[in-house]
């Protein structure tokens, strides 16, 4: 009973529900590889796996630092259940937890690099810079205002097109174009809770956007931010630049607007969970929706 009790400890520690968010962008890079004609089981699932690997050390690290300067937010009390906050885990148990998942993350990295070339590495890089300093000294992004940036570009360019790119080693728009509204609707989880942890990130110095430009423009942002998110899709398929099958996303709008609404009443401290778990859930199923209307386009023309 014990080892069951500690892995569901360290499953909580390693937020491991929410390692969906770079698992689906993989898997729909892998399909629209596979939808090309270049698809490897072997290097798609090392890919994928390094890639949720170094999200978990991510997540490691910003809880480590998140604690250690006393910035937890609305995370201890409404939403993440973190070990470290409870005392189960200790700071050094995260530390060589970051170094557990981070290590064959690199060396899946490493490998990639001598079978495929230098811009698997420069992508490997630019993950590692934002896993590294996200929230760790000295440069913290997400204490400077480039926390939401990061997010974007993590969650969706960069997996999407990256493991597109490691399986096909060519360059297409179509990954690019697929994962600006993940990356968008990713970005906003962060936004959504950065607008609600407001107080706390002001006591902290931790300058998010909320705090730069008030939580009244980060929901003008966010509301503007998933426009955008929508209308490219519906762009995309008007020009065919993306699969008429990607329209599938539009389904979404009433959990979109769900969560500009609860965000938008942003002093009800009660709609931080909801607002966060439909950001949490918009962000997954955008980009489970796009892949299935991808792999329906192949099983159904190709």
């Amino acid at each position: 009973m014990k080892f069951f009790y500690w892995i569901n400890v360290w499953l909580k520690a390693a937020r491991a529900p929410f390692l969906v968010v770079s698992f689906i962008p993989a898997v729909l890079g892998g399909v629209l590889a596979w939808k090309d004609g270049s698809f490897d089981w072997t290097i798609f699932l090392l890919t994928t796996i390094g890639i949720v690997l170094a999200h978990s050390a991510a997540d490691f690290i910003d809880d480590y630092f998140d604690y250690k300067n006393d910035n937890l937010g609305n995370k201890e009390s409404q939403f993440h259940d973190s070990p470290l906050i409870s005392g189960e885990v200790t700071p050094n148990q995260v530390l060589w937890a970051t170094a557990i998942c981070l290590i064959p993350a690199i060396g899946i990295g490493v490998y990639l690099y001598f079978l495929i070339g230098w811009p698997v590495i420069s992508m490997a890089a630019l993950g590692a810079f934002i896993v590294f300093f996200y929230t760790s000294p000295p440069l913290r992004l997400n204490y400077r205002g480039l926390g939401e940036t990061a997010l974007f570009i993590a969650f969706g360019p960069m997996i999407v097109f990256g493991v597109y790119f490691v399986l096909t080693q060519q360059f297409s728009w179509e990954p690019i174009l697929l994962s600006i509204p993940i990356g968008i609707f990713t970005m906003n989880v962060g936004l959504v809770s950065n607008t609600f942890d407001y107080e706390d990130d002001v006591k902290s110095k931790k300058r998010t956007f909320p705090v730069r430009f008030g939580q009244s423009n980060a929901v003008k942002f966010l509301n503007v931010a998933t426009i955008i998110a929508f209308a490219i899709i519906v762009a995309g398929a008007f020009f065919q630049l993306v699969s008429y099958f990607s329209l599938l996303m539009i389904l979404l709008v009433v959990l979109a607007f769900r969560v500009l609404n609860d965000t938008r009443k942003f002093t009800e401290l009660n709609r931080y969970t909801r607002a966060m778990g439909s950001a949490i859930a918009l962000s997954s199923l955008s980009g489970i929706l796009l892949t299935l209307g991808y792999l329906g386009e192949i099983y159904l023309f190709n």
